[in-house]
């Protein structure tokens, strides 16, 4: 088999995605589908692939005003960059606890946690790469970090990874299970006026815009269900600080759902608003106010019950301080 690089000499991997179309309520171009379902794709990119016939419907190659139909077998061959040719890059990991079977690591912002189409470099599993390699003392050693979880770019706060294929099994697990402890800190525009609450809605990407999770009548037919649990630790002038407990794991959840009701997170620009520059906070936050402040799981050896707390990071408390 020929392989493939791209124009910096990393090896790249063909993957084919499948999408079962469903019942639609009216009919959809597939450039338009592929452009919202694949993450950070672009319509250039979704029709370069149709171009190439790396795009079929029920086995034939269509063109890019194919109006999709309920019962269409979608299929697209995408090129990603291999797991094991991934870059190791020296790293100052935030370490909280590791032995022979796991790492609990602090991500700080503006860290993706892998490389996708944007970043293929500089992330925390570039980084993860060279520490395992390091400790095995074999720098070329074909490593692919267990991820088990993940968190946006901008969100700060703990991870936990698998370093055995039985440790990322087992732990995987878990958060399918919903057995680990999840909490967040997040700091929000306006005081709610209760002092806790719970958000239960089904989440799902909106039609208008892929990037964004739009919110739907709970355990309804559109979107997956979401709960999350919130409580305010402190009313400060014009913004709070709340500790946000996940029960479910949906992609951008904490985000969506304080937005839903009516509290964006500081400096989210998809869910509420950038601060403007001459914002009093802006001197301290660059990115949406949001910490992954509390990590609790099973060790997949043990059992035994592990729990991690992160303080808040210096923009976040430094914003915090500056409120009060």
């Amino acid at each position: 088999m020929t392989e493939i690089f791209d124009k910096t000499g990393r090896l790249l991997k063909q993957e084919t995605l499948v999408f079962e179309i469903p019942t639609l309520s009216e009919r959809q171009r597939v450039d338009s589908y592929l452009t919202q379902k694949i993450k950070y794709a672009t319509r250039n990119r979704v029709q370069k692939a149709i171009a190439e016939e790396r795009v079929t419907v029920n086995g034939k190659p269509v063109k890019n005003s194919y109006g999709l139909q309920a019962g269409d077998r979608l299929e697209i061959s995408l090129m990603r960059p291999a797991s094991t040719d991934m870059i190791a890059e020296p790293m100052d990991l935030d370490i909280y606890y590791e032995d022979e079977a796991l790492i609990v690591v602090c991500k700080p912002p503006g860290i993706a946690v892998h490389p996708t189409y944007r970043h293929w470099d500089g992330t925390l599993a570039n980084g993860l790469i060279y520490h395992f390699r390091q400790q095995l003392g074999d720098m070329n050693a074909p490593i692919k970090p267990g991820l088990i979880h993940r968190l946006d770019k901008d969100t700060s706060g703990l991870l936990v990874i698998g370093k055995t294929p039985e440790a990322k099994r087992k732990l995987s697990q878990q958060f399918l299970k919903r057995t680990p402890k999840k909490i967040y800190r997040a700091l929000v525009h306006g005081v709610p006026t209760q002092n806790q609450g719970l958000i239960e809605t089904n989440l799902a990407p909106s039609t208008r815009d892929r990037k964004y999770m739009a919110n739907f009548a709970y355990q309804g037919k559109v979107g997956k269900t979401a709960r999350t649990a919130w409580r305010c630790l402190a009313a400060l002038e014009g913004f709070a600080l709340l500790e946000v407990e996940l029960f479910t794991g949906r992609t951008h959840q904490i985000r969506t759902h304080l937005a839903h009701i009516g509290h964006p997170i500081v400096h989210d620009w998809l869910y509420g608003t950038r601060l403007a520059e001459d914002h009093p906070l802006a001197a301290y936050l660059k990115r949406h106010a949001l910490h992954a402040a509390c990590l609790g799981f099973h060790h997949p050896q043990s059992r035994e019950w592990l729990s991690f707390d992160a303080p808040l990071p210096t923009d976040m408390q430094q914003a915090v301080d500056f409120l009060h």
